[in-house]
């Protein structure tokens, strides 16, 4: 008897605990897919919204950059951000270590742009025209924000060119 009072007991206190927290709003912040932050943090339960840039995000011909790794390092000297999606298609941005807020055009060298299409047989499609925007870079902080759009074709050819657009970045490295 004592133990199906305890138990009962232990059941209505559980219960009154559940439902205490039904009515209260959520506070803290919170980031959908579309990269819109709601942060509901002062008592009164008002929400303020904030756009904010995706980690990663680009178009190729038009279609979403659906990308499952994020990957954002230092090689040789450069920085690397890149994205891979679920195919391992790959969508790669170069750029000096110390780079500066500003527009650069791609090159060769200090600016690229690089598509890596998975179709057999795999190849990389190099940057030949386009530009990245820098917005933000601390190198204190190891963190960088920008915008870049480009169009990749694959080397010695000229065909399929691949059209990057839309790109934009936040990442810590």
């Amino acid at each position: 008897m004592k133990s199906i009072k305890s138990t009962f007991i232990l059941a209505i206190l559980a219960g009154f605990t559940f439902i205490s927290c039904d009515n209260e709003p959520l506070t803290g912040t919170f980031i959908d897919e579309s990269g819109v932050i709601t942060d509901t943090t002062d008592t009164s339960g008002a929400t303020t919204t904030a756009i904010i840039l995706k980690p990663f995000f680009a178009k190729v011909e038009g279609i979403e950059f659906s990308e499952s790794i994020i990957e954002a390092f230092i090689l040789n000297d450069k920085l690397w951000v890149r994205g891979t999606d679920a195919e391992t298609n790959k969508l790669t941005i170069g750029l000096p270590v110390d780079v500066a807020v500003g527009t650069f055009e791609i090159d060769p060298t200090n600016y690229t742009g690089v598509f890596s299409d998975n179709v057999a047989p795999v190849f990389l499609a190099k940057a030949n025209t386009g530009s990245i925007t820098i917005t933000t870079h601390d190198t204190t902080a190891r963190t960088i924000t920008g915008s870049f759009n480009f169009i990749a074709t694959p080397s010695g050819s000229t065909v399929p060119q691949y059209d990057i657009t839309e790109g934009e970045f936040n990442v810590s490295y």
